[in-house]
């Protein structure tokens, strides 16, 4: 795959690479392809690969020169983090607090990837091995499912992460790759070989069963056709609105026991999964009202629960299950607000660069691979936000990482006529 994708896919520079590890540039992105491939398999590895292309990247900025690029992130970033920080004094659980707070050590995947992303061929195989790492994931869980579970959706696949977390990390997967196969001036071979390969993706997706992770892929993909394709769009509503109707009347005798249980409609209304979110987001906004400003602490929620949940159901959950409603409640509604600056940042800064980008594919395009991380990116934070709006994907690590790493790789300088590479 990696030979079609590099000699044959993608018209690149024709100027003869240097040796891949002579320069710290070349180390960074190899650990960085190393963390995009693992982030799919281990949260260790990939973290660790992280770290160490950080430590590449630092010692690019301090012995080099070579200071990581702006992306637009860095003001609001800082702002959540630093209050973050001064919350955890005034947190209901110090220690613990303390120990979540290496969740902004994710948020480095931003500059490291996006230091990384310099040129076309860089920016290609970053996305090789990002599709890499779903698809393995994808046949691991498939191959174990059809061996242990005795078919392919008879139960939800839960191999390496949980379902809810696979199916995060399989939807920006796949929305990265749409980016790709609908934006003009990416080669036949690599279009038709991110075709093939988004084949187990997709249903490693289905298998996840997680429907916060499909309704965020039908969100992503809506918005990505409006803006890069218009026409297709009004295909692809036609197509959601058929299946929809189809899904409703057919859908028990279509689907697995299992899966129709996942989408009918009275499952959804009444079901115990349904009735617990609500209650934890009525227990949420309740710590909201107990502590407006400061919030909670950034911590576990399950000993404090009790005290502001109102069913009595004994189901408490160490996060709310909402971006949103988990914001405010550790960190009170400044924290929210400055939360969601940086969440919306990252849209703000994704779309004014697909504008300009999208005005030079009008003609030849000059980048086409960064215009298809873009986009895809694009793609990716609408899903990432809806999904996140029944799920606390903020503070799942897995996801978190991917998405952070995803933002930076689309965020990388615009340097369409630098040399494939150092």
């Amino acid at each position: 795959m990696m030979e079609i994708f590099f000699n044959k896919g993608y018209r690149l520079n024709t100027h003869a690479p240097a040796p891949v590890f002579k320069s710290a540039a070349n180390w960074q992105l190899t650990f960085l392809l190393i963390m995009l491939a693992a982030g799919y398999l281990s949260i260790a590895v990939s973290q660790i690969a992280l770290g160490l292309a950080l430590i590449v990247m630092l010692y690019r900025w301090v012995f080099l020169k070579e200071a990581p690029p702006v992306t637009g992130l860095e003001k609001t970033a800082a702002v959540l983090a630093l209050w973050a920080l001064v919350m955890i004094p005034l947190s209901s659980n110090i220690s613990q607090s303390m120990l979540f707070y290496r969740r902004f050590y994710l948020f480095t995947a931003i500059w490291v990837a996006a230091s990384a992303a310099t040129t076309e061929r860089r920016r290609l195989l970053m996305f090789g091995f990002l599709l890499a790492g779903s698809m393995a994931i994808s046949f691991y869980g498939q191959i174990h499912h059809a061996r242990l579970a005795g078919g392919f959706l008879s139960q939800r696949m839960d191999v390496v992460f949980n379902a809810m977390t696979s199916g995060a990390l399989l939807m920006m997967a796949i929305l990265v790759a749409v980016g790709f196969l609908i934006v003009k001036g990416v080669g036949r071979r690599v279009k038709i070989t991110t075709a093939v390969a988004l084949v187990p993706v997709v249903l490693g997706l289905i298998m996840t069963m997680t429907r916060s992770a499909q309704l965020g892929l039908l969100a992503g993909l809506a918005i990505m056709l409006l803006l890069a394709r218009p026409k297709v769009f009004g295909v692809f509503a036609a197509l959601l609105v058929l299946a929809t109707v189809v899904l409703a009347l057919f859908g028990e005798d279509l689907l697995s026991e299992r899966m129709w249980g996942r989408i009918d409609p009275q499952f959804v209304m009444e079901g115990d999964n349904t009735r617990w979110r609500l209650e934890m987001w009525k227990g949420g906004l309740e710590m909201v009202k107990a502590h407006p400003i400061t919030g909670v602490g950034d911590r576990g929620m399950e000993e404090i629960s009790p005290d502001y949940y109102t069913s009595g159901d004994n189901h408490y959950f160490g996060h709310l299950h909402n971006n949103l409603v988990q914001m405010a409640a550790i960190w009170g509604i400044p924290g929210l607000i400055f939360g969601q600056a940086f969440v919306f940042a990252g849209l703000w800064f994704l779309v004014r660069k697909w504008r300009s980008l999208k005005r030079g594919l009008e003609g030849l395009p000059l980048s086409p691979i960064q215009a298809g991380w873009v986009l895809g990116a694009i793609g990716a934070w609408v899903s990432f936000y809806i999904a996140g709006l029944t799920e606390w994907y903020f503070g799942d690590a897995e996801s978190m990482l991917i998405y952070l790493a995803i933002l930076g790789s689309a965020l990388g300088p615009d340097d369409p006529g630098a040399p494939a590479d150092e």
